[in-house]
């Protein structure tokens, strides 16, 4: 271990010299700080120290939680948390949570709903092909809906009442015997078909049924309505 922290110091202060302008080293340095820095600089060797320095602590923070408030122009916050071992070799070592919280800015725009589970969603009732619908969204700063949960579904069909035409939302495959792809979120994605469906080998894209909200494979050139989602 002393010899780990001889050779750290070493490349610490050989390459501080060439970081100091751009930032990489604040108030502490970590092990995937370093990784970064070996990689960038073309140095292995320091890539191994940060290495060797992020397994010893074995700990990773967790996503962040979303932000406290959703709407734009509205601020609050946002944490995560990680659990460190401090020698991952000692079973009888203390674990250390440690909490991080940060100011975040909400992101949900005044034309769009805020759902009950806290999606923020616009539902464009515009006739559109695919890519068109997806343009839209990314305009939007957003993209067309993942139906990746049960908890959002049931929101997609809360907004979706007294509306009875089919509506694009996210996923798209190659050819019959691909996976079906997502822009984002769960890649897994909630797929609850319609009985019958998926049924046609040139049909690539998806849209919601528009009685059951079920989902069916459908002509990426067709028209219909579609669904935004800003994360």
């Amino acid at each position: 271990m002393l010899k780990l922290l001889f050779i750290f110091n070493f490349f610490v202060l050989s390459f501080s010299q060439q970081t100091e302008n751009n930032g990489t080293f604040g108030d502490t340095v970590n092990g995937d700080d370093l990784i970064k820095l070996g990689r960038q600089l073309q140095k292995p060797m320091l890539t191994i120290i940060g290495m060797a320095l992020r397994n010893l602590h074995a700990c990773e923070w967790t996503n962040w939680s979303p932000c406290t408030v959703r709407k734009q122009g509205y601020f609050g916050s946002r944490t995560r948390t990680r659990t460190c071992n401090y020698d991952k070799n000692d079973e009888n070592t203390n674990h250390v949570i440690e909490n991080a919280n940060e100011l975040c800015e909400g992101k949900c725009p005044s034309d769009y709903n805020i759902t009950k589970h806290g999606y923020c969603i616009k539902f464009y009732k515009e006739k559109v092909r695919t890519d068109a619908a997806v343009t839209q969204c990314r305009n939007n700063g957003g993209y067309l809906i993942n139906v990746e949960s049960k908890q959002k579904h049931e929101d997609i069909k809360d907004i979706l009442q007294g509306y009875n035409a089919p509506s694009y939302v996210d996923g798209r495959r190659k050819d019959v015997s691909s996976p079906w792809i997502f822009r984002y979120g769960n890649q897994n994605g909630f797929l609850e078909w319609h009985t019958g469906q998926p049924d046609n080998t040139t049909e690539l894209c998806l849209f919601l049924d528009a009685s059951t909200r079920l989902l069916h494979d459908a002509g990426c050139n067709g028209r219909y309505a579609f669904l935004c989602e800003i994360v």
